[in-house]
Parts: C-alpha cells; sequence; structure tokens
C-alpha cells in the first residue's frame, strides 16, 4: 500500500523515512570528518561538494515528506499514550520537521556567502541566495552545526521512545514501531 493508513504508514512514508535516515547519519559523519580535514586536502574539497549536493537533496526530501504527509496523513498517535508523550513525540518530531528544513537552508547559505554557487551533484548549478558575507558566513557555519547536532540528539530520542515502547512498555498498542516497520 503506498499510502498511509489509520495504522499505518505506507510505502511512500515509510521509503522517505529510510532513505532520509541513512542520509542524515551519513551527513553528520562525513560533515564532522571533512571539516577535521586540512582546508587544502584534496579528499576534503570532493566530500564538501557530495555534503553540499547531498544537503539540498535532504532539503528536497524534507519538503516531499511533508507534502506527502498532507496528501497522505500519518496513522493517529496510539491512544493509550500519557497526554506528556503525545506532547513530547508532536515537539520532537515537530522540531526533527523544522531542523530537515533548516539545516541545508543553513549549509546553502554556508556556501553562498563564500561567494560560491552549490553545484548539484555535477548537473546544475543552483541560483545563489546571497552574496559573499564573511560575517554572515561565520554565523551560519555554527548554526548549522548546532543544529545538525541539535536533530541527531532529538533523533536519538526518537529511537529510544520507539524502543521504551516496544521494549519497556511492551504494549501492543503503543509499540509504534510496527506502525512504520510492521510487525
Amino acid at each position: 500500500m503506498l499510502t498511509n493508513s489509520e495504522n499505518r504508514y505506507g510505502t511512500v512514508s515509510r521509503a522517505i523515512h529510510g532513505i532520509m535516515l541513512l542520509l542524515i547519519f551519513g551527513m553528520i559523519g562525513v560533515g564532522a570528518y571533512m571539516t577535521d580535514l586540512d582546508k587544502t586536502d584534496e579528499m576534503r574539497k570532493v566530500l564538501f561538494g557530495l555534503h553540499t549536493s547531498t544537503g539540498v537533496l535532504v532539503l528536497l526530501l524534507a519538503v516531499a515528506r511533508l507534502v506527502w504527509l498532507r496528501v497522505s496523513p500519518p496513522p493517529k498517535l496510539p491512544a493509550a499514550l500519557e497526554n506528556w508523550e503525545k506532547v513530547l513525540t508532536t515537539v520532537v518530531k515537530s522540531l526533527m520537521y523544522l531542523l530537515m528544513l533548516l539545516i541545508p537552508i543553513a549549509g546553502v547559505l554556508i556556501v553562498n556567502t563564500k561567494g560560491l554557487a552549490i553545484d548539484f551533484y555535477g548537473l546544475f548549478e543552483l541560483p545563489m541566495l546571497t552574496g559573499e558575507n564573511e560575517g554572515l558566513h561565520e554565523l551560519m557555519e555554527e548554526v548549522h552545526e548546532v543544529l545538525a547536532f541539535t536533530l541527531l540528539f532529538l533523533v536519538v530520542l526518537h529511537v529510544a521512545g520507539a524502543l521504551k515502547h516496544r521494549y519497556i512498555d511492551m504494549v501492543s498498542e503503543l509499540d509504534v514501531m510496527k506502525r512504520m516497520f510492521g510487525k
């Protein structure tokens, strides 16, 4: 089933979820690794190009995911969840969506404020959003890094919540992992 149902995420939602999970973890790992390389290292330049292109891809997938959730709404949260769990789940998921938009935008601004355009996997260049601006560049580097680690923390919290419902609560209705992955 492509669309989401009342009790389960559909194939499209599950595919986007899985792809974004892999891309985001990869982006954080590559980002941390490449920033430790010497600025003259050729590998840093290659990784930077892949990182920026993939960041744009993450932004496009985040937008697609949000549009898809409007077309095919997600399953409702289990009624048996405590109110604080419902609030926490909603806040964490909302912040993750927001960060999946803001982090790539900050990344684009990092590149643009150096006076460079983003070359999307060698296929085409994205239009510049801003010109060269060293002060804004430094700010966007800090914002990008802080938001990326905030997203990582929220993903860990998201996974911890799902694992709690499956292995600690052990109540079938609360096992939200079944909604994404099946039995």
